[in-house]
């Protein structure tokens, strides 16, 4: 069942109207369009001030900045930044998105800007969980279309799996007691842990790291490369680094 529905979530998305967004097209138009959630706190969240703030933020405006071009901030559920970005609505996601082999069949990811553990957030009290492949009868939250929901799938034995529309409604679910596990990002479980002190804690065991990409179009061989100059740029000079400290608190891990 969930092979057949990932198949036909890529016929969906080869099947929509791609306006052509390679970088020439983009300089034309005079802006470059970012998707990104704005739900996943410490990469991509809303201040106060209804700004957008975040590690994926600080990337974006960076990218905008060395193409010389304004960058216009789209902000999407999750599990619609792909459709916007296929049928042309935004040129790039950037949001936290693993580099998976389903999702490089229809679009382009950059060289990695970031590499991220996955982990599960359970309640201090709760002893079940102490690797991340033990979800034996336990209710699961994930993100809806995240890599997290994909590799939940594939260990199994979970006794429900909530698809959510973001990693704040995991953690509240979490909170409110309908899920028993929150599978998530090691930064974005750092974040809630902090904010919750000692009511939660993490699992790490069992977890591997995964690369993160900026996601484009499969015909913007043009804005990939000038993307993937920056990557490099900034992973060479240090900024890599700072940033993942400044957002994070921690260094990316090896």
């Amino acid at each position: 069942m969930v092979e057949r529905l990932a198949a036909l979530v890529l016929c969906c998305l080869l099947a929509l109207p791609a306006a052509a967004q390679d970088l020439a097209q983009i300089r034309a138009r005079g802006v470059l369009k970012i998707g990104t959630s704005g739900t996943a706190p410490p990469n991509t969240w809303v201040d106060s001030k209804n700004q957008l703030q975040g590690y994926d933020i600080d990337w974006g405006t960076m990218i905008g900045r060395e193409l010389q071009l304004p960058v216009r901030w789209v902000k999407v559920d999750f599990r619609g930044l792909m459709p916007a970005l296929s049928s042309g609505q935004i040129d790039m996601v950037i949001t936290g998105v693993r580099i998976r082999e389903k999702l490089k069949q229809v679009f382009l990811f950059s060289e990695p800007y970031a590499y991220e553990r996955m982990v599960a957030v359970v309640r201090r009290d709760d002893p079940r969980l102490q690797r991340l492949a033990e979800l034996q009868g336990l209710a699961v939250g994930v993100v809806a279309a995240s890599f997290q929901e994909d590799t939940v799938r594939r260990i199994g034995g979970y006794r429900e799996l909530l698809t959510l529309p973001s990693g704040s409604d995991v953690f509240l679910s979490l909170h409110t007691g309908h899920v028993d596990a929150a599978v998530v990002g090691y930064t974005a479980a750092l974040h809630y842990a902090k904010r919750r002190g000692g009511e939660v804690r993490i699992v790490t065991e069992g977890g591997g790291v995964n690369a993160q990409g900026i996601v484009m179009q499969k015909s913007a061989n043009e804005l990939k490369a000038a993307v993937d100059r920056v990557v490099a740029r900034c992973r060479s000079d240090g900024t890599y680094l700072a940033l993942y400290r400044k957002n994070f608190g921690i260094d990316p891990p090896q």
